[in-house]
């Protein structure tokens, strides 16, 4: 028995131990992040995505153009979509006369077990988290929208996450934008004749999502919701 009792003591002293130096990293980014200029948005989207893509470049001028009306970026601060997003970000910085070391506004939020050559170069703030629950939680915490770009199952799993807190009201109901008919047609095909058919989500819940192809449609989406939602300098997520 007390065999047993010291082993959940060194295990809940080392859960401890993780635990405070998780929440210490999250307060830093916090703390980090709220000298991102409002507004933000965060652009997620695969890894594995080549700078020659389409969606790469497509993710490029979006960033530029948002960044060029002054909105802050936010992603994953990785290769691929991520990389194309902060690069357009950082540009169109360059183009604004904005120094690096003032305001920040192509970021990145990463994890420390990634190594340094997968976080990419253009990103003028790279913030740090242990645990991929803490990254997500940055991601989401200060955007007023969100861009998804193809991606893989990290790509999905941040898409259901926003939808699945915008659905249950822990937080506001904010742009959510597909950029890719052909790669997210299947996944609203789904939505429309399965989910919503068997009654697993509603149809208040499927306009949530904006689907296009179009950059100049996604940054209009972005563009009006900050026209139709008040003061998007207040940060957005709630807990219940």
């Amino acid at each position: 028995m007390v065999k047993y009792c010291c082993k959940r003591i060194i295990v809940y002293c080392q859960f401890f131990i993780s635990a405070a130096k998780s929440f210490g990293l999250l307060l830093v980014g916090m703390w980090r992040l709220t000298k991102v200029p409002q507004p933000a948005i965060t652009i997620f989207g695969g890894s594995r995505i080549t700078a020659d893509s389409i969606y790469a470049k497509k993710a490029s001028k979006i960033a530029e153009l948002l960044a060029l009306n002054k909105y802050s970026v936010i992603t994953g601060g990785g290769p691929g979509i991520m990389e194309a997003a902060n690069k357009g970000a950082y540009e169109a910085a360059k183009k604004l006369g904005i120094k690096k070391s003032k305001v920040p506004r192509s970021v990145g939020i990463s994890l420390t077990s990634f190594s340094k050559e997968i976080r990419n170069k253009y990103v003028n703030d790279m913030i740090l988290m242990r645990h991929f629950f803490a990254r997500k939680w940055l991601l989401v915490r200060y955007s007023i929208g969100y861009i998804v770009f193809p991606g893989g199952f990290g790509t999905l799993d941040e898409l259901f996450e926003v939808l699945t807190l915008e659905q249950t009201s822990k937080m506001q109901k904010l742009p959510v934008i597909l950029i890719g008919k052909h790669y997210w047609g299947p996944l609203i095909f789904w939505a429309k004749k399965r989910a919503l058919i068997e009654g697993l989500i509603t149809e208040q819940d499927l306009k949530l999502l904006h689907i296009t192809s179009s950059v100049k449609e996604a940054v209009e989406i972005i563009k009006e919701c900050c026209k139709t939602n008040g003061d998007m300098q207040k940060p957005l997520y709630h807990a219940k």
